[in-house]
């Protein structure tokens, strides 16, 4: 499995992750929020795709500088992507294998928190955007968001995880699924 380095980024003091999957053969960045010059300082090999969990704007603030910078194509869920506007994109759809950059990234659909939200599986470990959060949820209360859908996206992800799977989240440090099903009072019970 590939190196999975975590950017904190600030948006007007707020605090968002991007990523960057250091994949044998290119650099994959997942989320561009904000700070795109942060992000870039990290690349390590020329970009083979930027990836984008949800189309909230803390998470594409950076996308179209990111974008121009590296050239490179952009994969969204189409049902995100049109809500904000992102033109020129490879849509993502459930249940596909992406193959970049040497590396094999499994696309779930997890809405919940947006209509288009989507965790990427990598080995044992996700990339959840702000599926789960630290000791929470996304948030449900927004447009486009549902309580309802974020708990069957839970219910799809949550059979996956294993005693040592990590969790790349939206927001703060990278989970540990584990103590996350002990600790997490919004993950629905019994399920891993």
């Amino acid at each position: 499995m590939s190196d999975i380095e975590q950017i904190t980024v600030s948006m007007n003091g707020f605090e968002v992750n991007s990523y960057i999957i250091h994949a044998p053969e290119g650099d994959v960045i997942v989320d561009a929020g904000a700070e795109p010059e942060k992000i870039l300082s990290r690349v390590h090999q020329p970009v083979a795709a930027i990836l984008i969990t949800h189309g909230h704007g803390d998470h594409v603030g950076a996308l179209e500088e990111v974008r121009r910078e590296t050239g490179a194509p952009v994969y969204m869920h189409p049902l995100d992507a049109e809500n904000v506007g992102v033109r020129d994109y490879e849509p993502l759809e459930d249940g596909e294998d992406l193959l970049i950059a040497g590396e094999t990234l499994k696309v779930l659909h997890t809405p919940g928190h947006s209509p288009g939200s989507v965790t990427f599986v990598a080995g044992k470990d996700q990339i959840a955007g702000d599926l789960v959060l630290p000791g929470s949820v996304g948030r449900t209360d927004i447009a486009g968001a549902s309580w309802e859908e974020i708990e069957v996206s839970l219910r799809k992800v949550m059979p996956l995880w294993k005693e040592d799977t990590r969790l790349f989240v939206g927001h703060g440090p990278v989970l540990s699924a584990s103590e996350e099903v002990k600790t997490n009072p919004y993950l629905p019970p019994g399920i891993t």
